[in-house]
């Protein structure tokens, strides 16, 4: 899931840089945004609590343009304070990205507080345990530490969360840098750090927990040589929403409606719990299941069934196949250009066979680049040339409010995996 969210954040300085033309999106049906407002609106009335402060349950949301230097488009961000394990002891980090398509905290190591000192996990042989965490075109490198996690008013206790960068001194192995480029600097993560609040508990689950230790994921290091390590599940990099005490069965992300030219800035609410709370219940969503080992769904679009299809905040837009529509050139090559907006539909169904008509716009992303916005709800991409899937990246984002329950987790509906919108 996350492969293909980093394989697209990867895009953004080409995005972001491009001159492009100076035109805004044109003709755009502003319906497309609106058409699930009136479920959006009920979220908004709900990130407060009866006296009128901020629900302990809801973290800020903000899409801009990242910490000094990144640039950023289209990227999901929010604040996260880290504490020594049961200390006050505190460091509060902004531009976390939020992605729902992976589990487990990672924070850049160069960002740290060296004083915040969290505790080094250790593999079972006693040498400190290291994670690779590879994308389709890239890695972070980085220790595996423990630290309390805080979000908004919800405390996740002894987190493990990787510190990327942070083993600088202790050589990549083969099998973890052969991916591509090591990306555990602000520039090239694109943000302070990454939260994955996807469906999964654990970043990699039972494949490293088995006997035979995976390659390309955890490794027992000393000074000199790193050989693959099996991790109990606990003990793997965590999603800190299961690990709270409250409202661990999920999360919903509310952004609001923008205008289809763009935003400057989007802010929204990243709230804990599915029916846990006044504010987190499903109301109106529909639920689709997805698979518990990948989390995908089907999506038919343009007469294709696309049964590798997935819901991503970390991607910064939709990706999908069709060759139909015009592609930009230069150093936008790849992203939709159409000459006119595209309003579009597409029907995602759960394995549970629920359907849902979901419409989506695309508007040429020359056009958007050069707008000087950093928030769009029709920039998209082309699948480049794998036919399976349809990535609904943070475009789709704007004006819902989407649900993702944890595996195995209880929830009204029933116990995840799934996604609701």
């Amino acid at each position: 899931m996350v492969i293909a969210g980093r394989t697209l954040v990867a895009l953004v300085g080409s995005l972001a840089v491009a001159c492009g033309g100076s035109h805004a999106a044109q003709d755009k049906n502003v319906d497309v945004a609106t058409d699930v407002q009136d479920a959006a609106n009920a979220t908004d009335d709900a990130t407060t609590d009866a006296d009128g402060g901020p629900a302990m349950n809801v973290a800020p949301l903000v899409v801009d343009n990242g910490p000094t230097g990144v640039q950023a488009i289209n990227t999901l961000y929010t604040t996260v304070t880290l504490c020594r394990p049961g200390t006050t002891v505190c460091q509060t980090i902004d531009h976390i990205e939020v992605d729902t398509g992976s589990s487990g905290l990672r924070v850049v190591a160069s960002v740290l507080d060296p004083a915040l000192m969290l505790p080094q996990q250790m593999a079972a042989d006693g040498n400190p345990l290291i994670e690779c965490y590879q994308y389709s075109e890239g890695y972070n490198w980085g220790p595996v530490a423990t630290a309390d996690v805080h979000l908004g008013g919800e405390l996740g206790a002894a987190v493990p969360i990787q510190i990327a960068g942070g083993a600088a001194a202790i050589s990549v192995p083969s099998d973890c840098s052969s991916v591509g480029s090591e990306e555990d600097t602000v520039t090239e993560f694109g943000g302070n750090g990454l939260i994955g609040i996807g469906f999964e508990q654990a970043d990699c689950g039972t494949v490293c927990a088995s006997t035979t230790p995976q390659t390309g994921s955890y490794y027992s290091c000393t000074s000199t040589a790193c050989t693959p390590a099996s991790v109990f599940i606990p003990d793997q990099v965590q999603n800190p929403v299961g690990l709270f005490a409250h409202d661990h069965n999920g999360t919903a992300v509310h952004l609001p409606a923008i205008d289809p030219s763009g935003a400057a800035t989007a802010t929204g609410s990243l709230i804990f719990g599915i029916g846990t709370a006044s504010n987190n219940g499903l109301g109106a969503a529909q639920v689709i299941t997805i698979d518990p080992g990948s989390g995908y769904f089907t999506t038919a679009f343009d007469g294709q069934d696309l049964p590798a299809s997935f819901i991503d905040s970390g991607s910064l837009s939709y990706a999908f196949p069709d060759a139909s529509i015009a592609q930009c050139s230069g150093t936008l090559m790849g992203y939709f250009c159409p000459p006119m907006s595209l309003s579009l539909m597409a029907t995602n169904t759960g394995l549970n066979a629920v359907s849902i008509g979901t419409p989506f716009s695309v508007a040429a992303a020359d056009g958007l680049s050069g707008s000087g916005n950093t928030a769009f709800n029709d920039l998209a991409i082309t699948a480049f040339g794998l036919p399976s899937y349809f990535d609904w990246g943070l475009s789709f984002f704007y004006g819902r409010t989407v649900f993702t329950a944890i595996t195995d987790a209880t929830t009204p509906a029933g116990a995840g995996p799934y996604f609701a919108y």
